[in-house]
């Protein structure tokens, strides 16, 4: 009798612990992974490759388990910058210049393809989307993860984005973090 009333006081402690593990999304992915926590990111600036901007990145390492090095693809004068780590994280960066408002110009663009796909919004924030996107089920009903955040460094307009044909949940979350994380050096410094 005696421990079957201690299994039962230790219960609601499990339950407390799990914190609701088993409740993910509908593909069983737990939502709350996007946070503002940084560990495990290391800083990465961009100032050799012409601009004034700063940012957090995954480690990722190889099957080797050698750490794989950031690699900037951008020619000099030009409004791109293409950021990869690995085969799978490709971060865009591109200049708009004084043009604003560019997530809410990029939420029209995707409501303007409804009858291709279905959208739902993952993180919806003024300067930041995650998203997931599907086909409709007679298209083939395909789903792939994308995001897109805007931020101003120096006057100027930035938009961060995944490529096109989006990615994997995981990568696409570390790249939200990563665009929560960006910041100008030199207003840093000032």
């Amino acid at each position: 009798m005696k421990k079957i009333f201690l299994a039962l006081l230790f219960i609601p402690v499990l339950l407390l612990s799990c914190n609701g593990a088993g409740d993910g999304t509908e593909d069983g992915s737990d939502t709350d992974t996007l946070g503002l926590d940084f560990a495990d990111m290391m800083p990465f600036s961009f100032q050799e490759y012409d601009l004034d901007l700063e940012l957090l990145l995954p480690e990722v390492a190889s099957s080797a388990g050698s750490s794989i090095d950031p690699y900037v693809e951008h020619e000099k004068g030009d409004y791109l910058w293409y950021l990869s780590i690995g085969p799978r994280f490709n971060l865009i960066i591109e200049d708009f210049g004084k043009e604003e408002n560019k997530v809410k110009s990029e939420k029209d663009r995707l409501n303007n393809l409804k009858d291709i796909f279905v959208i739902e919004y993952l993180v919806d924030e003024p300067n930041l989307i995650m998203y997931r996107r599907t086909l409709h089920k007679d298209q083939g009903g395909i789903k792939s993860y994308h995001c897109y955040g805007d931020i101003k460094v120096g006057g100027y307009n930035y938009v961060l984005k995944s490529e096109e044909e989006g990615g994997l949940k995981p990568i696409i979350e570390d790249m939200i973090k990563t665009i929560r994380s960006a910041k100008s050096l030199t207003e840093e410094q000032s």
